[in-house]
């Protein structure tokens, strides 16, 4: 019988055509034992369906007959559940909390051991498990003779908590075998019965949901209306009066109707639930369009001024902001939960510029009246890397890339930017969700897929699944895979596993995971090949103590940003005309110029002039003012010349972290010379600056 570690093990092998043991491990977090163990029982299980086993061959390679691995795939993407599943000791304590959170029945002990089919040992243990978790959101597990076991807590905080639970599994595990298992167990209405109705009414009110946020709405539904049926309402009467007029509310209400479940609260609460999960279009005009264009744009130009990128065409960029940031403004309108499976890799690959992203964000957590979630901030990371890569398109060949993404334009955005980065050499359609992969009237050569699914592998195509977010070593991977596939000699790259494993044999390895990627870059080192992205220079590069003045004397802002970049221009660094183009994007932008109370960081386009990547710093004696309508005075001035989108950034992370020292600023007022201010900034940086706060 499978497991969960056996699913997981068998997603993974079939993700790549062929992959290492050592490599599995890795992937999996699990030991050389667990992962003997698993195989094992997937063989057993595969022998018991007539198939070939999994087999590893000399070099410690995993292979898969072709047959075996059709029957994996259909296994691992078979959504109906299945008898020959075992629930870990995890999945049951969802089980249990799932169970309290329909609250349906009575519950008592015996119910849980009916249900799980274990000890009554167990099952204490277990409760115990998750009554320790749902301390942590304010959340306590009660018992009585008339409820028996029941959930204790805000109606508000234990919704978060139970649609938090399905949009994870969903999410970073990609587990819908639980949620079946349960629905089927406790007779409820199956996935494939309520997608049919939600069909019918999004298709009726022209709601498009991206592919796999349809799943999410499908299963959150099914667990969440037996709830409505029978507790206390979730009320927040400001904000559902901006969602009435919506055709997601006419939705909702026909959706809850067919239930019979209309209450007004329902309704409402349901419809910020669809609106925080579908696309926004900016070309379609709605009743909330000005609002959140008008913060969009706030945020547009707000990045701007803190990363020194300035867009070419900002409106277009404004419009792909929309279409994710309408459903991320309603998820924090209303407090609605939200994971990000691709938000430590993010954080990893990104850094520099989700620290940037962060602070861009930081004044709309008023608006919203709590913080803003980082892992909303990681998919806006995400965003704006996409957006701007300043990267040349490669010329067409021959071969043809799909890239099938279920996950939103954010992710399919970036896997298409980072895939043309990889492959300059192939062309690639832009992202398509599956359903439309049969309406694809061009001839390809690749399927390129964020997610496993069968029907891909149906297509009789080579299919290659992908993170949106890679590092270097699963970017090396992907071009062996593909071009071993492609039967390409010349990219037939060599194992870096069997390497450090042969290595291993006869010397004492002290930095392993140094060395593997060091190998990685050194034998993906080619002219067509660029996996290894520039991390750019440290603050302390970029600036020196003669670009630092202090106690400079100026008559307004414009006098403020030319004194401010007169050591830029004495070095030929910048040009003059840089200068009167800042002047101008600062007459024009004005008050995004000022980043923070007493702040402005002024900058033009790289094209404007600018020689040399540099930062100047100036310290005024006496305040100016960027903006007459508003009352911001700014006393320090850093002027930012950038020479292209992106290799400023990690120096400018590390600015914008300095800026959250009150200690900076007192350097900054008290010093008596320059080389004082550049000595504290080299300081912090020998004291590591906290990359992501």
């Amino acid at each position: 019988m499978l497991d969960e570690r056996s699913y997981l093990i068998i997603q993974k092998i079939m993700e790549r055509p062929f992959i290492e043991k050592q490599n599995l491990q890795e992937q999996t977090k699990l030991t050389q034992r667990q992962i003997d163990y698993s195989l094992e029982k997937i063989n057993s299980w595969l022998a018991s369906h007539h198939k070939k086993p999994i087999e590893i061959n000399s070099y410690n390679q995993i292979s898969v007959d072709y047959e075996t691995r059709e029957l994996l795939i259909n296994e691992v993407s078979n959504t109906i559940p299945v008898d020959e599943y075992v629930l870990s000791s995890e999945e049951r304590i969802q089980y249990m909390f799932l169970y309290l959170f329909i609250n349906i029945e009575y519950l008592s002990i015996n119910h849980f051991i009916d249900a799980l089919k274990v000890g009554k040992t167990t099952i204490m243990g277990d409760l115990k498990a998750l009554a320790a978790k749902l301390q942590h959101r304010g959340i306590s597990l009660g018992y009585n003779r008339k409820q028996g076991y029941h959930l204790v807590g805000t109606e508000s905080e234990i919704r978060y908590l139970g649609l938090k639970l399905i949009v994870k599994e969903l999410n970073t595990n990609n587990n819908t075998k639980l949620f079946g298992y349960f629905l089927r167990e406790n007779h409820l209405e199956s996935y494939e019965q309520m997608k049919q109705i939600v069909l019918f009414y999004s298709n009726k009110h022209k709601i498009h949901f991206i592919e796999n946020r349809l799943t999410e709405f499908i299963y959150s539904f099914l667990f969440l209306k037996t709830r409505l049926k029978t507790k206390e309402s979730v009320n927040f009467i400001h904000e559902w009066k901006s969602v009435k007029s919506t055709k997601e509310y006419q939705f909702a209400e026909e959706l809850l109707s067919f239930y019979h479940l209309q209450k007004e609260d329902n309704i409402c609460y349901l419809t910020a639930w669809v609106l925080g999960l579908t696309l926004g279009e900016a070309d379609e005009y709605r009743e909330d369009f000005p609002l959140i264009m008008d913060l969009v744009e706030h945020i547009r130009m707000r990045f701007e001024s803190f990363s020194g990128i300035r867009f070419e065409h900002p409106r277009e960029v404004s419009k792909q902001i929309f279409r994710h940031f309408r459903s991320a403004y309603y998820r924090l309108l209303f407090h609605l939960p939200i994971v990000n499976p691709l938000y430590e890799k993010i954080i990893e690959e990104y850094n520099h510029l989700f620290t940037i992203v962060n602070e861009t964000m930081k004044p709309l957590s008023v608006l919203f009246k709590h913080p803003i979630p980082a892992e909303e901030v990681a998919y806006l990371t995400i965003h704006f890397a996409s957006l701007s890569r300043n990267e040349k398109e490669g010329k067409v060949n021959k071969k043809v890339g799909v890239i099938v993404c279920p996950n939103g334009v954010g992710s399919s955005s970036i896997t298409h930017t980072v895939l043309k980065s990889i492959f300059p050499e192939f062309t690639f359609l832009a992202p398509i969700e599956t359903q439309q992969l049969d309406k694809i009237d061009v001839d390809y050569d690749l399927l390129f897929s964020t997610v496993p699914d069968i029907r891909l592998f149906y297509t009789k195509k080579p299919v290659f699944i992908v993170s949106p977010v890679m590092d270097i070593a699963e970017k090396y991977r992907l071009i062996r895979d593909v071009y071993t596939e492609l039967g390409n000699s010349f990219f037939k790259l060599p194992s870096v596993e069997l390497i450090t494993q042969i290595v291993e044999k006869y010397a004492v390895v002290k930095e392993k995971e140094q060395m593997k990627r060091e190998l990685y870059e050194y034998f993906a080192v080619n002219e067509k090949v660029e996996l290894k992205k520039e991390q750019g220079p440290n603050l302390s590069e970029i600036i020196s103590p003669n670009l630092i003045q202090l106690h400079v004397l100026a008559k307004n802002w414009q006098d403020a940003i030319s004194l401010s970049a007169l050591p830029l221009l004495q070095e030929r660094r910048i040009t003059e005309n840089y200068i009167q183009k800042m002047i101008e994007n600062a007459r024009k932008d004005g008050p995004y110029m000022v980043i923070m109370p007493n702040v402005a960081l002024p900058h033009a386009r790289p094209a404007d002039g600018v020689n040399q990547l540099s930062i100047s710093i100036a310290v005024l004696n006496e305040p100016v003012y960027f903006d007459k309508h508003t009352n911001k005075p700014v006393q320090f001035v850093f002027c930012l010349a950038a020479i292209n989108q992106e290799f400023h950034l990690n120096a400018l992370s590390q600015l914008v972290q300095l800026l959250e020292k009150e200690e900076f600023y007192h350097i900054l007022k008290t010093s008596n010379t320059s080389e004082e201010v550049f000595d504290y900034i080299c300081y912090q940086e020998e004291n590591n600056i906290k990359l992501v706060p």
